[in-house]
């Protein structure tokens, strides 16, 4: 679960008369910068630190999803985007700050406050054939250990 999250009052009023199971979330459009300092570290360095952030925050719960923008020729449109969740604009700002290619300045990120209103995700666990499935997508299951 995220260290805190929006007020359920605001999360859960009612929309036409329905009450939604609301999320406070934010979006987090990364863009390159223009003229970027050289990295004192290097790329590999970097990658490597940014997938180790985004996997601590998905652990911690407050990462909703995260990527590059790529079409499905597998054609990069720009930089990508993360989605975390936060008590405030101001909590999300601190954690998007901390991705390790906008600390490195590397990156300029815009912050947009989002509701997840609606929406699915299809989960099945199959214990027999050690298989995970999300939303179609299978995965195979291997005790730790």
């Amino acid at each position: 679960m995220p260290e805190a999250s929006a007020p359920a009052a605001s999360l859960n009023r009612p929309s036409f008369g329905i009450r939604l199971a609301r999320e406070q979330c934010f979006v987090c459009w990364m863009t390159a910068v223009e003229n970027p300092p050289v990295p004192r570290k290097s790329p590999e360095r970097l990658r490597r630190e940014h997938h180790d952030y985004l996997v601590a925050l998905e652990r911690r719960g407050i990462l909703f999803g995260a990527g590059p923008f790529v079409d499905e020729k597998g054609v990069r449109r720009g930089v990508g985007m993360m989605i975390i969740r936060a008590a405030s604009t101001a909590a999300a700002r601190r954690i998007a700050m901390g991705e390790p290619y906008t600390k490195a300045g590397l990156r300029r990120i815009e912050i947009t406050p989002w509701q997840r209103n609606e929406g699915t995700v299809r989960l099945t666990i199959n214990f027999a054939d050690g298989e995970l499935t999300i939303d179609g997508r299978a995965y195979a299951l291997a005790p730790k250990g």
